[in-house]
């Protein structure tokens, strides 16, 4: 029997309805979703951001500062920081006298404590890393009238390198210096000795020490006589003298401006 056509109207608009419905609940739940993984998503960014920021906070960014966290952790005292540049840290790994051996690769220092306890490290220096001197070779000079200058590097007891320049002069029986520069050098009282030079002007007062060393170019001589005169006796001049030369066969190039220095 046919169904009336009022009757089949009113099921098709039944049905219309219950699809719809099943199709915004689909649309909803997917909506939900999609907000449901960007809101996972936002919070796995958030994550990842809050642990690279806590590992740059805990991480520190120089070696001092990592030399201090080590420090406090481990309850020992360290002295001379302030010998430590500006270098980065760096991964260590091992027990606490291995890492600090590590960290202070570069710097000559001492531990003080026995056995795995460690009561202090003392920072003294920076190693000296230069390359070894020649013990001969040709050195360019400036020439200043009928004078030879050189630039030479001085280190004295504190080994803090001091650049100047030195008038070669085979008349100086030591390498001379003003005064005003044994304080830069390191000198005291106690490693200097009170002497009378003769120099063309007469008689002068000086204070003799010992330079650790003196290079000039690649070439370089330990345990350097020096004499230290009065600023204004020499008048701004420093002398490379024979305390210095005196260590090699040397020759003066006048045409070359060179200072020619064998090893005996």
């Amino acid at each position: 029997m046919l169904q009336p056509a009022h009757g089949r109207l009113v099921a098709f608009n039944i049905r219309s309805i219950i699809w719809r419905s099943l199709f915004i609940k689909i649309g909803f739940r997917m909506a939900n979703y999609r907000n449901s993984q960007k809101t996972w998503l936002i919070v796995i960014i958030l994550a990842v951001a809050s642990l690279f920021a806590l590992a740059s906070a805990t991480q520190p960014d120089t070696l001092r500062t990592q030399l201090e966290n080590l420090a406090k952790e481990h309850r020992f005292h360290i002295d001379g920081l302030e010998q430590l540049g500006s270098e980065p840290s760096k991964q260590t790994e091992g027990d606490i006298r291995r890492q600090i051996n590590s960290l202070l690769a570069d710097y000559n220092f001492m531990i003080v404590g026995g056995g795995v306890k460690i009561e202090r490290v003392s920072i003294s220096s920076l190693k000296n890393v230069a390359p070894k001197p020649k013990s001969s070779g040709a050195v360019k000079t400036r020439r200043m009238g009928a004078h030879h200058q050189v630039r030479a590097l001085l280190y004295g007891p504190n080994d803090v390198e001091i650049s100047t320049n030195l008038m070669v002069d085979t008349g100086a029986s030591t390498l001379v210096l003003p005064e005003s520069m044994i304080q830069s050098l390191g000198f005291s009282l106690e490693n200097l000795r009170n002497s009378v030079s003769q120099t063309a002007a007469g008689q002068v007062p000086v204070k003799t020490g010992v330079l650790k060393s003196v290079r000039i170019g690649d070439i370089s001589a330990e345990n350097v006589t020096v004499s230290f005169i009065n600023d204004q006796k020499l008048n701004g001049t420093r002398l490379l003298g024979m305390s210095f030369l005196n260590r090699f066969r040397f020759s003066l190039d006048d045409e070359n401006n060179e200072l020619q220095l064998m090893s005996k």
